[in-house]
């Protein structure tokens, strides 16, 4: 009885041996399949890519030669105009800047106006030390003109 029973136990492990083994067969196939469809979308994107990167290649292209051509004519256009135009933008730059600076001197001034200081050692007068003040600060201006 034992041979009988022991018989029975090996013939059950074996068959749950090959269920398991046909599970994994047919997960294997799907698995495959799966891979299979997943290499075919690579492969699909990768042309995609390609596509695109020539098409981007060609606008890059197309792009410079474009600007190549409006370098040109912006180039034949100043040569027309003469240099007069390229002189105006330098001064109009200039005046902005030293308005900027006009305005943030301004700012200053007004900040320390409102602000309450404390009183002058060696009994120095207020507006003395305001006019020495916007001697300084002219002298600044006209450094920054030059």
């Amino acid at each position: 009885m034992q041979d009988n029973g022991t018989v029975q136990q090996l013939s059950k492990a074996l068959n749950q041996l090959l269920d398991a083994y046909e599970k994994l067969q047919e997960e294997s196939v799907i698995i495959k399949e799966e891979n299979t469809l997943l290499k075919e979308e690579n492969e699909d994107l990768e042309l995609q890519n390609r596509g695109l990167e020539n098409k981007l290649n060609t606008l890059n292209d197309t792009t410079k030669h474009n600007s190549s051509e409006m370098d040109t004519m912006l180039g034949r256009i100043e040569n027309i105009l003469g240099s007069s135009a390229s002189e105006e933008k330098e001064l109009l730059e200039e005046d902005f800047v030293e308005e900027t600076i006009e305005e943030s001197i301004k700012e200053e001034l007004e900040l320390l106006e409102k602000e309450d200081i404390a009183p002058y050692p060696n009994n120095i007068n207020q507006e003395d030390n305001k006019e020495i003040d916007l001697g300084r600060m002219q002298s600044l201006l006209n450094g920054f003109s030059n």
